[in-house]
């Protein structure tokens, strides 16, 4: 970054909120429940896409062309989902109750290493024979936001010249489809899968272009601080109805980005690297491998305190051996978080 700010330590923030819901849930141990009782995975997902319109909306603005822009996208993205994928393959084989080459030949081997090469990881999530006696089979049920987050890289240069030109009307519109696209998928769509879609990079997007709006307007971003205000205490009063939803975009957004660039003192941990999205990786996996050993089991806080550790770990070793490597390849600059001055106001 060229200015001081947050944005390292709040999406450590919300990578560890995850990895410890996620421990909760995937475990399902009842000595550990309180933590996604307490503590809010959605709101750190929707949190994540927030800054990752903000930054990445920088990012294309500095770029100097399509092709540059997309180089660092891929240079910061595949690397380490590459390894993960290769990780949990590698996990399948090793622990897997199928002989191995009938692990190897198995068709749903097969299609799980396409689909999750594709970032279609829906399609087929786990791998046969593996952790079939732990109370979630996925090898890895954080991926599903990838192809998201992808999908709105690709959408961001269409998005941002209009939204540059008409900021507020560019955003007001992408926040009607998107709260239209998840009222449909909750409340009136009873089909299969209708929680998944409702999840998918369309209800996703308000919180993505809402950090692409503070990015690039400086009306808005200066008022940041009212509008935090304002949006939490309406999404206090509708918290327990089912319009949340509505203010959900603006509220959490406004709140991680002003935790990112204004509100308090800079706490540095980049010496440390940028930890989050390996940790956000790699928690899943390592979480299952635990449970398939029975460490949940014997004592779900030793579980835990492990699964913090080792997933530490390779995040630590995963951005020092790969990411960054990957990065410096591509002389990767971080955006400052000061929006321009030159654009247009809605």
């Amino acid at each position: 970054m060229n200015e001081k700010n947050n944005f390292d330590i709040v999406r450590f923030s919300l990578a560890f909120i995850v990895m410890l819901v996620h421990a909760a849930e995937v475990t399902r141990s009842a000595d550990i429940r309180f933590l996604s009782q307490f503590l809010n995975s959605d709101f750190a997902v929707r949190g994540f896409f927030a800054i990752s319109g903000f930054l990445i909306a920088k990012s294309y603005l500095r770029s100097k062309s399509l092709t540059s822009y997309f180089i660092k996208r891929a240079q910061r993205i595949l690397p380490a989902y590459i390894f993960v994928i290769v990780l949990c393959f590698v996990i399948g084989m090793c622990l897997t109750t199928l002989p191995l080459m009938d692990f190897l030949k198995n068709k749903e081997t097969i299609k799980y290493l396409i689909a999750n090469f594709s970032f279609l990881n829906f399609i087929q999530p786990s791998l046969p024979g593996v952790f079939t006696s732990n109370p979630n089979q996925p090898m890895d049920g954080s991926l599903w936001t990838i192809k998201a987050e992808l999908t709105l890289y690709v959408l961001l240069p269409f998005i941002v010249p209009l939204m540059k030109k008409s900021p507020l009307k560019v955003w007001s519109i992408i926040f009607i489809i998107s709260c239209a696209w998840f009222f449909y998928f909750t409340s009136l769509y009873t089909g299969p899968k209708a929680d998944t879609l409702a999840k998918q990079f369309v209800s996703l997007s308000s919180f993505f272009f809402f950090g692409s709006l503070l990015a690039i307007h400086q009306p808005t971003f200066d008022r940041l601080k009212e509008i935090t205000i304002v949006s939490l205490v309406v999404f206090l009063l509708f918290k327990n109805t089912q319009y949340s939803f509505i203010i959900e975009p603006i509220a959490f957004s406004s709140v991680v980005i002003l935790f990112c660039t204004n509100l308090c003192k800079e706490v540095k941990i980049s010496q440390y690297g940028d930890l989050s999205y390996g940790m956000y990786l790699y928690h899943w996996p390592i979480i299952q491998v635990l449970q398939h050993f029975g460490l949940f089991a014997t004592n779900a806080f030793i579980g835990l305190g492990l699964t913090i550790v080792i997933t530490l770990a390779l995040a630590y070793t995963s951005w020092n051996v790969l990411e960054s490597r990957f990065l410096k390849r591509a002389h990767h600059k971080q955006p400052s978080i000061a929006p321009p001055t030159n654009i247009a106001r809605d």
